[in-house]
Order: C-alpha cells, then structure tokens, then sequence
C-alpha cells in the first residue's frame, strides 16, 4: 500500500473513532452498529499485513492516538518500530509478507 493511501486509511479511522466516542458520551451507543464494519477493517488489514501488523496499527491507532501521546515501540532486538505514522508504514511495509500472512 502506497503511503498517502495508508494514511487516509488511519486518518479515516480516527475520524469516525472520534464520532463513536463523541456519540456515546451523549449517551448513543453504535457499537453494535459499526462493529461489522471494524471487523471488515481488520480483516482487510490483516490480509494486507498480517495480525502482528493490524495489532501495530491498532496500537498505533488507540493506545499511542495516533502518534499524539509520542509513544515509541521497538521490535524484539531492541530497534525502534515506529515513532510516527511514516516509520509505522515503513516497518509494515518492510515486514509484510505474501498477502501479509507472514
């Protein structure tokens, strides 16, 4: 997947996570709702980068918002993953394999 593309995906995400928690803290709970299509989005990821990739992306996602909270990952010699959007596409793109099954 090209960059530019890779980042509207993420963009696209965090936008519409942004809806789903603006609404449920008015009380409207779609989870139920857009779970299907979560689940769409994880199994596409999944088939371009494999479940160690979705899980990198939805750690980048939720737990380091985007890159906002500056939290860095490293892989299991010590070398850094993914300080920002570019690094983490960077490290997928590298690590992926056929159909991203790995």
């Amino acid at each position: 997947m090209k960059f530019e593309d890779f980042k509207k995906l993420l963009n696209k995400i965090e936008k519409q996570e942004k809806v789903i928690d603006d609404l449920y803290k008015r009380k409207i709970d779609l989870l139920n709702f857009v779970d299907p299509y979560n689940d769409i989005v994880r199994d596409l990821v999944t088939e371009i980068y494999g479940k160690d990739g979705y899980d990198w992306i939805s750690w980048f996602v939720y737990d380091n918002e985007m890159g906002k909270r500056k939290f860095e990952a490293w892989d299991e010699d010590g070398n850094v993953i993914c300080q920002d959007l570019k690094g983490l596409w960077e490290y997928l793109e590298k690590n992926k394999t056929d159909n991203g099954k790995g």
